[in-house]
């Protein structure tokens, strides 16, 4: 057997030199990932599967190697040759797709990709490792990468609670681009020597001097806290710059928070009275002045690196309209969810059309990780199954995820049907001591049995400290609080059609009334 040895091969993100001036980022990717995942080669994809695991993307902020090895045949040393070098390319194309969709990971400048192989008898395996390379801020120049993650990861959260009790995707989304233009002020002083302005933290945090591309990062970063698919865009518009794409139902528009607050000569306070949504969530035909069209003066490029560029979805013909809604007195989606190594998005399933009232509580409930679809369909799409019935273990372990998977302060269990080994058991243990559910009899929960809409509210209702409490009385259903309660707070407002209390709750109707429980301000 022989040995090969593949010299490192680096890659340098191409950030420092796009200074951009302002005018005088079940198993179906979501849709913001899989833009770029589709632009990959066969290879590429493999490898980025690969560095897409909670496991690997840890790696991402510990620096550690991640270990790409392979092993396949060849028919020739310059074969052999060729494969290797196709399998570098390919892992640092993989690690540039996977930055474009995660901006949270700002420490990071590039990569090296670099190993060994043996081969002999036309078959070879390949020892490759991918390392990432920190910017000089966090290598040699004392910032810690998990106190900086964790600064912005909180006032990500923290601003996604605020946005989505404002109103519709326009209301929510405009909260939070104006929170960025009204506590920044764009950099004009950085230089290629510089770094922290390229990146969120200095948008979401009190350093507050980003240049685009650190706008346009902290802006995919809320957007994507609140699933709303966005892209991190990489163009010129009067100079390299960077902004946003979103989509909301279905529809790709532009954002760039940049070009919306303006550098003003002397004026160094946060809020100038300049700032402006001129820019905010139009398409690419909005007229911007007596002349010129968004598409006339920003044109996506898509240059990330040396080893990769993508292209982007065509923007909608026209702005988003303002009073756009999902349905009635829908507050939104987008609890934030708590920080992971695995960094999920939401999730895409091949049964639920963007467009229907549930779509968004969906988003919600997979982000949030209150439950992970029903399977897959021939052709490998997630499902979600929105007809299907959800049994009363289901319901009560959805509501106990959504509230963050809390302790049992009790092992004692009152149920015979509830057995210490079932999925639901925690869950069930839970809203017994917070009084949720008292089961269905003396000793029995009937977990398998389908939860009523009745049922579903009341749980709802209880987790929300049974406001509006009047007690039985004759001739009145044991859930009428509840759902007097629903239907005063719009918990139920919106669906498609009339309902029965007493029917079966279907998959889209929990997660739908789940979620605008849970978002529900106090």
């Amino acid at each position: 057997m022989k040995r090969w040895t593949a010299a490192a091969l680096a890659l340098i993100l191409l950030l420092a030199p796009a200074l951009c001036l302002p005018a005088a980022a079940a198993d179906a990717l979501p849709v913001e990932i899989d833009v770029f995942y589709q632009q990959l080669g066969p290879l590429a994809r493999e490898y980025f599967d690969r560095l897409n695991t909670g496991e690997n993307l840890a790696r991402f902020r510990s620096g550690e190697p991640i270990d790409l090895s392979a092993s396949g045949a060849y028919g020739s040393e310059a074969d052999l040759q060729q494969q290797m070098n196709a399998r570098q390319t390919a892992a640092t194309q993989a690690y540039a797709a996977i930055l474009q969709s995660y901006p949270e990971i700002f420490w990071a400048k590039g990569c090296q990709v670099g190993g060994t192989c043996t081969y002999g008898g036309g078959s070879y395996v390949m020892s490759m490792e991918l390392t990432v390379t920190f910017e000089a801020d966090w290598r040699a120049g004392g910032r810690d990468v998990r106190a900086d993650e964790a600064a912005v990861r909180e006032k990500v959260q923290a601003l996604a609670e605020e946005a989505v009790v404002q109103g519709g995707p326009w209301s929510q989304l405009a909260y939070v681009h104006d929170w960025l233009t009204n506590h920044n002020v764009y950099n004009s002083a950085a230089t290629a020597a510089d770094y922290l302005p390229w990146t969120p933290l200095a948008a979401l945090t009190d350093l507050s001097q980003p240049v685009c591309e650190g706008y346009a990062r902290a802006f995919k970063m809320l957007c994507d806290e609140l699933g709303y698919p966005c892209l991190y865009v990489a163009g010129y518009a009067e100079g390299p710059h960077a902004w946003n794409m979103v989509q909301v139902a279905g529809k790709w528009y532009a954002v760039d928070v940049t070009f919306d607050d303006p550098s003003v000569p002397g004026v160094s306070a946060a809020v100038s009275g300049q700032e402006s949504r001129k820019y905010f969530l139009v398409g690419e035909e909005t007229l911007l002045d007596d002349y010129h069209v968004f598409s006339d003066n920003h044109i996506p490029t898509g240059e990330f690196s040396d080893a990769m560029s993508f292209t982007y979805p065509a923007l909608a013909p026209e702005a988003l309209d303002p009073n756009f809604s999902w349905g009635a007195d829908w507050p939104g989606w987008g609890e934030p969810e708590q920080p992971e190594p695995d960094w999920p998005g939401p999730a895409v399933f091949a049964d639920v059309d963007d467009t229907v009232y549930y779509a968004p509580a969906v988003k919600w409930a997979a982000r949030q990780g209150v439950t992970n679809g029903t399977g897959t369909d021939a052709e490998g799409r997630a499902l979600f199954s929105p007809d299907a019935a959800v049994t009363r273990g289901q319901a009560v372990t959805f509501l106990w995820r959504a509230m963050g998977e809390p302790e049992p302060e009790t092992a004692q269990n009152p149920f015979g049907d509830v057995r210490e080994t079932d999925y639901f058991c925690k869950a069930v243990l839970w809203a017994v001591e917070n009084g949720i559910t008292n089961g269905t009899g003396p000793d029995s929960f009937s977990p398998g049995d389908p939860v009523t809409r009745g049922q579903m509210l009341t749980f709802l209702w209880r987790t929300r400290g049974e406001p509006g409490k009047t007690g039985p009385a004759e001739g009145k259903p044991w859930y009428a609080d509840a759902e007097a309660w629903a239907g005063k707070t719009g918990v139920t407002a919106g669906t498609a059609e009339a309902y029965s209390t007493a029917a079966n709750c279907p998959r889209s109707d929990v997660v739908y009334y789940l979620c605008k429980a849970v978002l529900m301000a106090d």
